[in-house]
């Protein structure tokens, strides 16, 4: 039994033969904020106080117990792009998700969600 698709009962041809401009910039949009969120982390590794640890103690060196607040600024920078990332993606997908089939991607959701939040923290860190 065929299922009956369209306004006069006729089945509906998929016409879509590979993924277009705007389904590949997804991808290309979903990868590029991962490695924003990657060099974000990068950054709060580098910019974050100085733990001291047995060698700092034992050699008496000297530790910053500060933010880099030169760092922190790129950092709040990279998530501001990577959240400009996410809801471009989020738009995209939303214009060119018609059928029940199509799906949502989850990822530029979480990216969001986390470059939200990052910059909520680095905030109220300055």
């Amino acid at each position: 039994m065929s299922e009956k698709h369209g306004r006069q009962g006729y089945p509906r041809i998929e016409r879509r033969r590979r993924p277009d401009i705007w389904v590949r910039s997804l991808e290309w949009l979903a990868v590029g904020s991962w490695l924003v969120l990657f060099l974000a982390l990068l950054l709060v590794a580098k910019a974050k106080p100085q733990v001291e640890t047995f060698f700092e103690r034992y050699y008496n060196l000297p530790l910053d117990p500060y933010w880099n607040l030169e760092l922190l600024g790129y950092l709040q920078g990279l998530m501001v792009l990577g959240l400009a990332l996410s809801v471009l993606g989020l738009f995209i997908n939303w214009r060119r998700s018609r059928r029940a089939e199509d799906q949502c991607c989850v990822s530029l959701i979480i990216l969001g969600v986390i470059s939200l939040v990052g910059l909520v923290f680095s905030f109220l860190n300055l």
